[in-house]
């Protein structure tokens, strides 16, 4: 008899059999998504002018007329660096600014405030905010450089135009905000305070002066106007509804008395018919007594 282990004449040898390996997948890169005021939806889902007013939003100068894979390229790698950017740092650029943020906010959000400051005077933010801002303006920067020299490489970023028009905005500020807030108030501001949490108690702390460096006179002026006409319309809807509260108070407490009165006549009437219904049956026995005699 012949092995079975072994090969035999004129029959091919068998190849052992080895056990096939499961298929491999590639792990997929999570879909990026943006975040936009009350939805989150992926870039791919996003059209092309949403995706511009998006990429706009975080600060990049982008033409509607680009390819949609170059706007998607640029929209990632913006994301990609605020990822690596410390939030802290994006929260100092906040408070030199003096944007009105709440300091919950998230980092999209605390760019989209930063995405609209002019400002280049850097003697009071930190180094960490300087380093941090120079990258959202697509300042190159290694990091190890001097704060002077990366307060200079801001400033001479500038357009020549946008520095004109600051420095006019800045003397026709501090005219209009000396006349209008005074003397004090025209050398200084209070100290920065986030936005409180809950958004009926905001509160105005940018001066005049500088908004009408930041957005110019009348763009200034209209936000100051359209701040102190919202303070306004707050106190009179809270009056109206201080009186509407009175009044309902007053409401409640007459419709009481009413209950209350009511309730007493319909408790004398029932008692009188009580009487009545007694008086109705004495009589009555009275009457069946002395009928028989």
């Amino acid at each position: 008899m012949s092995d079975p282990g072994l090969p035999q004449p004129g029959r091919p040898a068998e190849r052992p059999k080895t056990a096939t390996p499961p298929p491999t997948t590639t792990p997929q890169p999570p879909a990026t998504t943006a975040e936009t005021p009350g939805t989150t939806a992926r870039l791919e889902d996003l059209p092309v002018d949403e995706l511009v007013l998006y990429g706009r939003e975080l600060g990049l100068t982008l033409d509607p007329r680009m390819e949609r894979s170059q706007l998607l390229l640029r929209v990632r790698e913006r994301q990609r660096l605020l990822s690596q950017i410390d939030r802290e740092a994006l929260l100092d650029i906040i408070i030199w600014a003096r944007r009105p943020v709440r300091q919950s906010s998230s980092k999209e959000e605390l760019v989209r405030e930063i995405a609209q400051i002019k400002k280049v005077d850097t003697r009071q933010l930190s180094r960490r905010g300087l380093l941090a801002l120079l990258r959202l303006r697509g300042i190159p920067v290694n990091g190890d450089e001097p704060t002077e020299v990366l307060a200079e490489r801001l400033r001479l970023n500038e357009p020549w135009w946008d520095r004109l028009v600051r420095q006019r905005r800045r003397i026709v500020g501090n005219i209009i905000s000396y006349f209008v807030e005074g003397p004090d108030n025209h050398q200084g501001g209070e100290e920065y305070k986030f936005l409180p949490e809950d958004p009926s108690h905001q509160r105005e702390q940018t001066s005049l002066r500088d908004r009408i460096v930041d957005e110019g006179v009348m763009g200034g002026i209209a936000r100051r106007l359209r701040g102190v006409a919202d303070e306004y319309v707050k106190e009179k809807l809270d009056e109206i509804e201080l009186r509407i509260d009175r009044k309902l108070e007053e409401i409640d407490r007459r419709l009481e008395e009413w209950r209350d009165r009511e309730i007493a006549n319909r408790l004398k009437i029932i008692r009188i018919t009580l009487v009545a219904s007694i008086l109705v049956a004495l009589l009555s026995l009275g009457y069946s007594l002395i009928a028989p005699h």
